[in-house]
């Protein structure tokens, strides 16, 4: 192997590939006549977005905030996010914790924050028959302006989330799989997170968790997730969907490191 296709493997393999709007990095044009910052969604269908390991997790195994690069179908980068998290209840309560997520765009406008109160008895799907109990995150765009939330609702089994607007109208449904698996041995799951259009029956897109290889699964916690979504769906409710992404990875895949 030649260093070059080394060196390619390791930033795939570390997220160096992901950029925060201050590095080089091939972004994602802003599409004419709208100046909201959510108008990099209005022409697409589809995202990848991708966890950046952290070396200080890697090597001392402590927990560090989370930072993410959100991509289009193109690779062209759209947004850079990272979380804002207390560290204690990253160490001790990494499912549960409460956080604030800042998306920004390629001139460091935060576009989007995704913001979760902590819940100690929050997580499994029983739990959230009570509201205290229930996850949510408020999507706001731009901070401080609500556009609409993502509440969990009561599942005997399967993990589900209501998207609603700015109203608490809901709007889409994601149901999660029979079965969540995450880790090295976990390549044969398909982790679908199934996105149900008003009606809450007809398949409108999906949410997976995307397996990373057996060596990245077993020595990180960075995860890779693709979202699919109808293309006329609203720039707000897209903006919505992709705050239940996190959720779903801060709900079901975030867990202390792991120590090899």
């Amino acid at each position: 192997m030649n260093g070059t296709v080394f060196m390619a493997q390791t930033n795939n393999f570390l997220g160096n590939n992901i950029m925060n709007p201050q590095q080089q990095q091939k972004w994602m044009d802003k599409p004419i006549g709208d100046p909201s910052g959510l108008v990099y969604l209005r022409p697409l269908d589809s995202l990848l977005v991708k966890q950046v390991v952290s070396m200080t997790e890697l090597m001392i195994g402590i927990p560090s905030q989370a930072k993410y690069g959100i991509f289009n179908d193109k690779g062209e980068q759209i947004y850079f996010a990272f979380e804002e998290s207390n560290i204690c209840q990253r160490i001790y309560c990494p499912k549960t914790r409460r956080f604030d997520l800042h998306i920004v765009d390629n001139t460091n406008q935060e576009i989007i924050r995704v913001k979760r109160e902590f819940k100690c008895c929050a997580g499994c799907c029983w739990f959230a028959c009570c509201n205290g109990c229930s996850q949510e995150v408020i999507v706001e765009s731009p901070p401080g302006t609500v556009i609409g939330f993502v509440t969990q609702e009561c599942s005997c089994w399967r993990m589900k989330y209501v998207l609603k607007d700015i109203t608490g109208n809901p709007i889409l449904t994601i149901i999660g799989p029979g079965c969540i698996c995450d880790g090295p041995y976990a390549c044969c799951c398909e982790n679908k997170f199934t996105l149900y259009g008003t009606d809450g029956i007809t398949e409108i897109g999906a949410i997976h968790k995307k397996y990373r290889g057996f060596i990245a699964e077993a020595m990180t916690t960075a995860d890779t997730f693709t979202i699919r979504m109808p293309l006329d769906l609203d720039v707000k409710m897209k903006a919505v969907a992709l705050g239940a992404l996190f959720l779903i990875d801060f709900a079901n895949f975030s867990e202390s490191p792991r120590r090899n």
